[in-house]
């Protein structure tokens, strides 16, 4: 299980298992990293987290399981994490060559459940929101082509507060690394309560680099440019 650890590739990563194959779904081990941007843990919890992924073409072949997300996490219990998948096979979204595999995941001690899922390509934009719901319990992923608003995958569960943002690059031993830079576009992060400190929190790894880090409404909404993350050649 892996924990918050500032100044770690990822900060708050826990969960040791990836994204599975359907059917049937499988935990399989994660050990090759690409570049990633985190913020947290925060000293209240987010309530909002809002951010667009520009994706790049995926590998035109494909060894193993690699994939693209942003991700948040209490340290200690479930990651909601919705992905851009690329495997030896994707059609089992619909994927063509050069295109991704999209789902809303949540990932914690019962193993993986999944959204629907639907191809998207290279230049698409993603957006990825999770919103917690009034009941401060269940969080609502929402997965919606930016330009056009159509829905690509959806996923509600109850999974609790959650107090760090982040996004992975990462692929199995046999994984062909992504071979296009990513770009996250008008991140946006709320927080129930302001927290002046939050933004001393961000870390980035592996060449990725971040443009436009800003607060308002005292500390608690956050909000990053761009995030750039460098193909894994």
């Amino acid at each position: 299980m892996h924990s918050f650890a500032t100044g770690s590739l990822f900060a708050f990563l826990f969960l040791s298992g990836a994204s599975a194959v359907p059917p049937p779904t499988k935990l399989i081990k994660r050990d090759s990293w690409g570049g990633s941007v985190s913020l947290g843990p925060t000293k209240s919890h987010i309530i909002n987290a809002v951010s667009t992924i520009i994706p790049g073409t995926a590998p035109s072949s494909q060894n193993g399981e690699l994939f693209l997300w942003p991700g948040m996490s209490n340290g200690t219990g479930d990651l909601i994490q919705t992905t851009l998948e690329s495997w030896p096979d994707n059609s089992w979204c619909g994927a063509t060559t050069g295109q991704w595999c999209v789902r809303a995941s949540l990932f914690g001690s019962f193993g993986q459940l999944d959204g629907s899922a639907s191809p998207v390509s290279g230049t698409e934009h993603v957006k990825i929101e999770y919103t917690l719901q009034s009941n401060g319990q269940n969080w609502t992923q929402t997965v919606t082509n930016a330009a056009t608003g159509a829905e690509l995958s959806s996923f509600n569960h109850e999974s609790g507060p959650m107090t760090g943002w982040g996004t992975g690059t990462e692929c199995d031993s046999d994984c062909t690394g992504t071979v296009a830079v990513q770009q996250y576009i008008g991140t946006t992060i709320t927080l129930a309560a302001a927290d002046t400190t939050f933004g001393d929190t961000i870390a980035s790894a592996q060449g990725a680099t971040y443009t436009g880090l800003s607060s308002s409404n005292g500390g608690k909404v956050w909000s990053i440019a761009t995030i750039n993350i460098p193909a894994m050649g």
